[in-house]
């Protein structure tokens, strides 16, 4: 009913509704906090709502006639406009609530499409905003439909005003559970500079999407009869998800190989050492020969690959400022300061 076709994925928002579907959402938050016992602290208006590509034109049907994407179409105006309101709902009914503004297909989106601009040019809207929040799904093609990159164009937008706000991706691909996927999280951690990443559902049940899973990829698979398999993907996710914690700083970083890529943590005073990843998505092996400025004198090494699953390589040492390492095709290889 807050929708103008009066239809469940309805187009447009219902403008007389706006803050009853605001009061909802803080309701449903406040719920699953207080009786579910979760600990909810940011609220996401939207799953890829910008995509005006939904639904047809004139807003007369609902969104994908037989999907799951209980959405509305947020356009950049309408997201910028919602975000105070919200905001004021939230404040006044649940201590400690952010909020967001939801969750663009990918960094480009968010910062071409005009949501970044919106928010920066409205100082009600950037000053509620409490996390800057997009999925980092990347699609090759400069002038495809899934075209994306890994922007950071719209983030660097709000924090010159806000510098400290943290972006997080709430959604990213497993690609195909390789390295490819970690490639992915050194992108949206050096180019579009996030805090952290969420990739998409790491525990997947098998057969539970209308049409098929479009990004098949995950940890662990549950097939619904009480049993479950542990993917390659967990793997090559355990590899880099081990060494980059929360409290940590990212170092920089570079790499002379376009398929490769280095993805570094310091400890920061936490109890995590410093660390980390040497990452060949090339489908040839290489021998990566890293040169180390500061940092321990001696590394664990794990390596996940193709034939190999989180293996422990022993103890390599830093000769004449220097770490030489053999990564094959498709592997990541994770270096722990001893």
């Amino acid at each position: 009913f807050m929708t103008k076709i009066k239809k469940v994925r309805g187009r447009d928002m219902d403008p007389a509704y706006k803050t009853e579907c605001a009061k909802y959402i803080v309701a449903f938050a406040k719920y699953m906090r207080e009786r579910e016992g979760l600990p909810v602290k940011y609220l996401s208006i939207h799953n890829e709502g910008e995509d005006f590509y939904r639904w047809p034109e004139d807003g007369s049907d609902p969104n994908i006639g037989s999907g799951h994407d209980y959405n509305l179409y947020w356009s950049a105006e309408a997201v910028a406009e919602f975000l105070p309101l919200l905001k004021r709902i939230a404040d006044a009914n649940c201590e400690g609530l952010g909020v967001t503004p939801g969750e663009c297909t990918g960094w480009t989106r968010f910062s071409h499409w005009g949501h970044a601009t919106e928010i920066a040019e409205d100082p009600e809207a950037l000053k509620a905003l409490d996390l800057i929040t997009s999925h980092g799904f990347y699609g090759e093609g400069i002038n495809k439909r899934w075209s994306e990159s890994h922007t950071d164009a719209g983030i660097a937008m709000i924090r010159r005003q806000r510098p400290e706000l943290h972006a997080w991706v709430t959604s990213t691909s497993w690609r195909k559970m390789d390295a490819t996927f970690i490639l992915e999280m050194h992108h949206n951690i050096y180019e579009a500079g996030v805090n952290a990443i969420i990739p998409w559902a790491a525990i997947q049940t098998v057969g539970g999407w209308v049409g098929g899973d479009p990004n098949p990829g995950c940890a662990v698979s549950v097939d619904g009869n009480g049993g479950y398999t542990v993917q390659k993907g967990y793997y090559y996710y355990k590899q880099l998800s081990r060494i980059g914690q929360s409290g940590m700083h990212v170092a920089a970083t570079s790499c002379a190989l376009t398929a490769g890529a280095i993805i570094a943590f310091s400890g920061e005073g936490t109890e995590h050492p410093d660390a980390f990843v040497a990452v060949n998505s090339d489908s040839e092996d290489r021998q990566f020969e890293i040169k180390m400025i500061g940092g321990a004198k001696a590394y664990r090494v794990t390596r996940t690959s193709p034939d190999e699953r989180y293996v422990d390589l022993g103890i390599a040492e830093v000769i004449d400022g220097r770490l030489r390492v053999d990564c094959p095709a498709d592997s990541v290889t994770t270096f722990v300061a001893m």
